[in-house]
């Protein structure tokens, strides 16, 4: 089988090519955010991690992890003690939130109407994807339109300068054009 039999309009290869280019890069992606990091977090990774979700009290805008502010510099402190006493992540985040409010999180939680923040970008994208489905295979079942012999005729009339009123201008449209 050529090459060029293997990319002809209609072949498998041409029409599910694309489609298997994009899985694959998808697959590959999604795989590198999950696994990419495999080793265990150290004490300092988990301080550093909870403190650039924990807004500053004091700083507009500003996690803990980037205020030199002394308000955040204590948080840093305690949050460092906390991991130490073995709390996990979300215990931390909790005792902090209990103590501010929920505004003091950076990232929202997963419950009651902040669930549409986590829920609708994936949504939004999967609407999207399937709104390039249809847009594709629309253009693939599109009608192509060709030049009929009469279109043909009238455009070697026009280049060749013949006279456009004679039988040959069907359509009706004289020199003008």
């Amino acid at each position: 089988m050529s090459s060029s039999s293997l990319f002809a309009k209609g072949s498998p290869i041409r029409r599910w090519g694309p489609w298997i280019a994009v899985v694959v890069v998808a697959v590959a992606a999604l795989s590198l955010a999950a696994f990419g990091t495999r080793s265990a977090p150290t004490a300092q990774d988990r301080v550093s991690s909870i403190s650039r979700t924990v807004k500053c009290p004091v700083c507009s805008g500003e996690s803990v992890a980037e205020s030199n502010a002394p308000a955040s510099q204590e948080i840093r402190r305690q949050i460092a003690e906390q991991v130490q006493q073995g709390q996990t992540d979300d215990e931390i985040r909790s005792f902090y939130a209990a103590k501010y409010g929920q505004a003091i999180l950076l990232t929202p939680s997963a419950s009651g109407v902040n669930v549409l923040v986590w829920i609708l970008p994936i949504v939004a994208l999967a609407v999207g994807i399937a709104a390039l489905v249809i847009v594709f295979r629309r253009w693939a079942t599109m009608p192509q339109e060709r030049a009929s012999e009469e279109d043909r005729e009238l455009v070697e009339t026009a280049l060749h300068g013949g006279d456009a009123s004679d039988e040959h201008d069907p359509h009706g449209e004289g020199a003008s054009r």
